[in-house]
């Protein structure tokens, strides 16, 4: 099994907007044990491992949000170019999702669709996992670099409504809070960022099919073949994630986008000892682990961001998996 890695667009994006900000790059290469000419071809792999290093090191000089608000789009590789060319800014995120597991899987935040009394929001949503968590300049980098895709395919106007970080409140906030221009919540359990969802709708000025479509065929090409991402459970996985707010997974809409039939589906799930129901159970566990350990949300409101039409076939779902509900898990102190 090949040993995880990156897009090198990413480790390259990072180290220019670094060297931007007065950071000694050749240096940070070395140290981190980047090969030198792995950073001029954006579709290159980058060691897992040497990407993290390079953020240790970065992370010294406490620049996160800087890099964050300085990549943008070109971190993203062929992705991103794509996503300029799709429609609207609704289906370039909702094409990033099906492919983002070419950047690293589990790296692109997943999409969630929230309406409540206050208004409309699409969110993106990321349980971040230890090794960055760790080092904390990552988490403002992604954070930061959300803001500033929405800029680069809504328009400069696009701003965040609020923002969550699982990060303590630093002494001076004062950086973070002006960049953002939005209520800033610390020490969360989820990284999370609400836009407007009318953004969704915002046709984007470089729409064009023809070359969307060329870019987007080299990245589905890409998503064949990198490195852990052969599992067929997997693909479906994350396909599901994408969806569940809009309601109850389908697998013939999951199929479709996957670009195999029904029964091929069906099939290549068997090979790998699972089935879609499996997939779809085990995604909305997980997800329902997380969305708890939001008590801002009901949980009723975790019911509608699971797919589910009724709350109580969630609390059914939910006393399967844990043996409580969710009310008893979230007062035995389970969702923290």
């Amino acid at each position: 099994m090949s040993s995880p890695s990156v897009l090198a667009a990413m480790t390259t994006q990072v180290l220019v907007a670094a060297e931007s900000l007065g950071a000694d790059v050749a240096a940070i290469v070395r140290e981190a044990g980047i090969e030198p000419e792995l950073l001029p071809d954006p579709d290159a792999r980058v060691p897992l491992g040497q990407h993290l290093k390079m953020w240790e090191i970065l992370s010294r000089r406490g620049d996160g949000l800087r890099i964050g608000a300085r990549i943008g789009l070109a971190s993203l590789g062929v992705i991103g170019y794509a996503m300029q060319h799709e429609a609207t800014v609704g289906e370039a995120l909702a094409w990033q999702q099906r492919v983002g597991a070419v950047l690293y899987p589990g790296l692109v935040p997943q999409l969630e669709r929230r309406r409540d009394a206050a208004g409309d929001y699409v969110v993106f949503v990321r349980a971040m996992v230890p090794a960055f968590a760790r080092l904390i300049e990552p988490i403002y980098a992604q954070a930061a670099a959300i803001v500033a895709m929405m800029r680069a395919v809504a328009g400069a106007g696009a701003r965040a409504a609020f923002v969550t970080l699982p990060l303590p409140r630093p002494g001076d906030p004062r950086e973070v809070e002006a960049y953002f221009a939005c209520p800033v919540a610390w020490d969360a359990p989820l990284m999370q960022l609400g836009f407007d969802a009318a953004l969704l709708a915002v046709p984007l000025p470089r729409a064009d099919p023809q070359l969307f479509g060329y870019l987007a065929r080299r990245a589905e090409a890409m998503l064949a073949h990198s490195p852990g991402d052969a599992s067929w459970a997997d693909r479906v996985r994350r396909e599901v994630g994408a969806a569940l707010a809009e309601g109850e997974p389908r697998l013939q809409a999951v199929a479709k986008r996957l670009g195999v039939s029904e029964r091929t589906l069906h099939r290549r799930l068997l090979d790998e000892e699972t089935n879609f129901a499996g997939v779809v159970e085990a995604v909305r566990h997980a997800r329902a682990l997380q969305l708890l350990a939001d008590r801002s949300l009901s949980a009723s409101e975790v019911a509608v961001l699971l797919g589910y039409a009724e709350p109580a076939a969630f609390f059914r779902a939910f006393r399967r998996w844990t043996g409580e509900t969710p009310q008893g898990f979230r007062r035995r102190g389970g969702a923290g």
